[in-house]
């Protein structure tokens, strides 16, 4: 096992790709996470730390919506 997910708390065993220490993993729910030594680090897509809203620039034109 290289990390559990933290969204579904599935197992997940093998990497995606390495580069040294850090590891990036895609769990069977679709979440990537990127792993560094044993711990998840960070994970692809929106946080809980606060929406992100464009509103200017190249993407204040799309839409803001969830991963799929």
């Amino acid at each position: 096992m290289i990390a559990t997910c933290p969204a579904c708390r599935w197992s997940c065993s093998s990497a995606v790709s390495s580069h040294g220490a850090v590891s990036y993993v895609r769990c069977v729910c679709g979440l990537f996470l990127v792993v560094e030594r044993g711990v998840v680090t960070a994970t692809a897509g929106t946080s809980t730390f606060g929406p992100v809203h464009h509103s200017c620039g190249d993407l204040a034109r799309v839409a803001d919506r969830e991963p799929s």
